[in-house]
């Protein structure tokens, strides 16, 4: 199996993200693979804002500190699919609430 993302990229049906995947997963290589869950949470939260996912992928390996590039694709991913959902994000669960740039926050209900 290839280890670098230029040979997985070769395969058929790979492309940059299950490339990054399986270079993080089966490789223990620190990369992002940038779904839309992580292209949102990035740009709404302003942590990566980009055009595109290779912008936020290259923003967010030059941000996260080493020691947490292994795990942080793992944990936006699940931020984005469990609490900054698209539709109608869960702002007040949501842990970096204060910090988050997105104007259009989920009010608390009462």
């Amino acid at each position: 199996m290839p280890s670098d993302r230029e040979s997985l990229e070769e395969l058929p049906g790979v492309g940059r993200k299950t490339a990054n995947v399986v270079l993080n997963t089966a490789f223990g290589q620190p990369t992002i693979a940038v779904d839309t869950h992580i292209f949102r949470v990035s740009n709404r939260t302003g942590i990566a804002k980009g055009k595109n996912v290779l912008e936020v992928e290259r923003r967010l390996e030059r941000l996260i500190p080493k020691e947490f590039l292994l795990d942080a694709h793992h944990w936006l991913i699940l931020h984005g699919r469990y609490i900054c959902v698209a539709r109608k994000p869960k702002c007040p669960q949501c842990g970096i609430s204060d910090l988050c740039e997105f104007k259009d926050k989920t009010p608390a209900t009462t």
